[in-house]
This record gives C-alpha cells, sequence and structure tokens, in this order.
C-alpha cells in the first residue's frame, strides 16, 4: 500500500501557528467569539436573563399572597412621621416594592422605581417597604438617592411578614380595590415594570 501523502500547509497557516503574535490573535479572536455569544444568549432585558435576589429573615411570614387575593391590610409609618394605610389607598392601584437598603438588586432597581414614579404621577402609589431595617437607616438611603416616593421602614418586619417576603425585592402589584394582580421577585426592567403595572391600571 502506497504511503499516504502529506498535505502541505499552506505558508500563511504554518506561519501564523509558528509565531507568539499568531497565537495571541486566534486567542484573542476565540474570546471575542465567546463574549459575543454570551451576549446574545444573556443580552441585558432578556427574560431569560437571571435576578438579582437577596434572602431577607422574616420570623414567622405568613404565605405570600398570590393574584387574585385580597391583599393583607397594613397601617404603618412612612418617613415623614405620616400614617399610610392601604385602606386609605382605596380607589388607587398601589405597587409595594419590598426591599433593603444593603441590597444589591435592590440599589440597582431603585432608580427605574424612581423613574416610573416621576413619570407616572399619582396614577399609581408606590411604596417601598424595608424589611427589617429602622428608619435611621432608610433615611439616609432616600435622601442620598432622592427618592421622592413613599419609603416604609419595617424594623419590626410586620408588614414584611404579612406579605411573606422571603426575598428582595419583591413586588406586589394592587389594583384600585387593593385586590393582588401581579408578583414579581427580584429586579425588573422598566419594561418589565410597564407590563406588571399596566395589569393595574386598566
Amino acid at each position: 500500500m502506497p504511503d499516504p501523502v502529506a498535505i502541505a500547509e499552506p505558508d500563511w497557516r504554518a506561519r501564523i501557528r509558528g509565531s507568539r503574535l499568531g497565537n495571541l490573535t486566534v486567542l484573542a479572536v476565540t474570546a471575542l467569539a465567546v463574549l459575543i455569544g454570551s451576549w446574545l444568549v444573556m443580552r441585558p432585558g432578556d427574560e431569560a436573563a437571571p435576578v438579582a435576589v437577596s434572602k431577607v429573615d422574616v420570623p414567622g411570614a405568613a404565605a405570600a399572597p398570590v393574584v387574585g387575593d385580597q391583599a393583607p391590610g397594613f397601617t404603618a409609618t412612612d418617613l415623614s412621621g405620616a400614617s399610610v394605610s392601604l385602606d386609605g389607598l382605596r380607589g388607587r392601584p398601589v405597587w409595594l416594592v419590598f426591599m433593603a437598603t444593603w441590597c444589591t438588586g435592590c440599589r440597582a432597581e431603585v432608580p427605574d422605581v424612581q423613574g416610573f414614579h416621576e413619570q407616572s404621577g399619582d396614577e399609581v402609589e408606590v411604596i417601598a417597604v424595608y424589611v427589617g431595617e429602622p428608619a435611621t437607616a432608610v433615611q439616609p438611603f432616600a435622601d442620598r438617592l432622592g427618592l421622592s416616593f413613599t419609603q416604609l421602614p419595617d424594623g419590626q418586619t410586620t408588614l414584611s411578614s404579612a406579605y411573606g417576603v422571603m426575598g428582595v425585592p419583591a413586588h406586589f402589584f394592587l389594583d384600585s380595590a387593593g385586590v393582588v394582580q401581579e408578583t414579581r421577585i427580584g429586579v425588573l426592567s422598566p419594561d418589565q415594570i410597564d407590563q406588571a403595572v399596566a395589569k393595574v391600571t386598566v
């Protein structure tokens, strides 16, 4: 049997393979391809992208209300010392955002929450509930970020327990009758916020 004929490698390929610069070029092209592929799979705003959730300790937490449930009533004190109650908000949709000042996902999301509040005005009552945190922790956080929607410290986790919150950020969207129409866990994109709010403003 005749010996197999060796196929000569093109000169340009041999030169690249044998040079350090060529090796670096191949590595760079490969890395770029991986990055582009990753972006296509997990690009910003993709529904499949992972959401950031931080676990919180809420002793005796009840079962979280689900879509169709009447939202648990509450009365709490905001940063100005005013009383805020769910009964007093009847007739207006409410967006409850359970969060924490130390929560990375909450910090990333809160500018979009503030932006929605500024854009929507009084159409939806936006309320942030700070799980396990007193007013002394919440006030400087809200001041630093210029948050103008309602801020409720929940140092004793009373409100968080009533809503069964186990991780933050957690979102409950209530219609004008106080019925839960949407729940979400994790950081929401502006598009996801609009989609959820649409369910309580129809």
